[in-house]
């Protein structure tokens, strides 16, 4: 069942698939939709102003606790993608990302997933999330 989005879509610029991310068949290597992935939450961050490097130093970091990817087509190397990234949960300590890999050119889907992830103590306990995140969100 597909979640309704609390954000919009959020886009990287596109940016080239480097051949240290594909494999011996010039294919992108599957876990690195994951730093893609990584690469979108920090385009979301830069569009609400949410400092996370201080958020962490604050002590309470966003661990992520479930990670899926389903591929439909190959990057490969010399393509240029785009990564797309929307909020589709938002609770008191857990939050949802949606994400799309796409081709820079086509605009063909090549992967699409989540990541789930949770506020955290630095013992690694569940606490809120910051105050005043839904305000930066404007949700």
């Amino acid at each position: 069942m597909e979640r309704q989005p609390l954000t919009p879509w959020i886009e990287t610029a596109p940016y080239p698939v480097r051949y240290a991310e594909t494999d011996a068949m010039g294919v992108v290597y599957y876990a690195n939709y994951y730093v893609w992935f990584e690469v979108a939450r920090g385009a979301f961050c830069d569009r609400y102003g949410i400092n996370y490097q201080q958020i962490e130093e604050d002590g309470t970091p966003l661990a992520v606790v479930d990670a899926y990817c389903r591929y439909k087509m190959p990057a490969r190397f010399g393509m240029r993608v785009i990564a797309r990234v929307q909020l589709t949960e938002l609770g008191r300590s857990a939050m949802r990302f949606q994400y799309e890999i796409l081709d820079s050119e086509t605009r063909s889907l090549l992967a699409e997933g989540w990541t789930r992830h949770v506020w955290i103590n630095q013992q690694g306990k569940p606490v809120s999330a910051p105050a005043g995140l839904k305000e930066k969100l404007n949700i």
